[in-house]
């Protein structure tokens, strides 16, 4: 369903009300207290709108306004029942994915010293730090690959992911070498340098890889990552 509670059908809206019935039974409220929440005010002595609910009659703006508020505050039991009523935002999927599917520990951060490169240890907790720099601190990625390979790298901070200009020329897919595990590499085939200016605390690092370039996702949308895909990540807090 489009959630257009426009022209939403009596199915769709008796659909709503199994989810409300859910989240009432996992909480201390009732539906009639969601639909309140819902409308933000007591129901109408004389009303029957419990039982219109039920049989998907409810007026089409109550059930948009229902829907918005369970979508507001219950949405993972909401997706839970219903999906097709309340898909979960492609960042929350993708941020699943990652948990469920993503390597950790292969992805690492090289930092540079004295125009020299050091591998920052790799962290086997997986609720510590993968790695910490100071802004401005420059640094490289290394990953290693038996085959050539391409990639795509997302970066995530405060809850929004954005792809991240890897490749040469700012490009965003670029290729993975057998013989050079350290990237980005710019069109001289030198290591570039990276480097956080202003943004503090924790970010994380995502880098998708395939043989096969169609594989790749040009966004963070699981949709797009095809069966060939391998995704790498880590965690970097950068502080002051």
């Amino acid at each position: 369903m489009d959630n257009n509670w426009k022209t939403a059908t009596k199915v769709d809206r008796a659909a709503l009300y199994h989810v409300a019935r859910a989240i009432a039974d996992t909480t201390n409220l009732s539906v009639e207290n969601i639909m309140e929440q819902a409308f933000g005010h007591k129901l109408m002595v004389g009303t029957d709108y419990l039982s219109n609910f039920r049989s998907g009659t409810i007026g089409r703006p109550k059930a948009k306004l229902i829907h918005a508020w369970i979508a507001k505050n219950h949405l993972e039991t909401a997706h839970a029942v219903d999906p097709r009523l309340f898909p979960k935002p492609h960042t929350n999927a993708w941020d699943d994915y990652i948990e469920e599917h993503g390597i950790r520990g292969q992805l690492q951060i090289k930092r540079f010293t004295k125009g020299e490169l050091n591998l920052i240890k790799k962290i086997k907790d997986r609720d510590a730090l993968d790695a910490t720099l100071k802004l401005g601190e420059e640094f490289c990625f290394f990953l290693r690959s038996d085959v050539r390979a391409h990639a795509i790298g997302f970066e995530q901070y405060k809850g929004k992911w954005h792809v991240m200009p890897l490749g040469p020329n700012g490009s965003h897919i670029f290729q993975l070498r057998s013989d050079e595990p350290y990237f980005p590499i710019d069109t001289n085939g030198e290591i570039e340098r990276l480097s956080e200016e202003s943004d503090l605390d924790v970010h994380r690092f995502a880098v998708v890889v395939s043989q096969d370039a169609n594989d790749l996702p040009c966004t963070p949308d699981i949709r797009d990552i095809g069966q060939t895909a391998n995704l790498h990540y880590i965690d970097v807090l950068f502080s002051a």
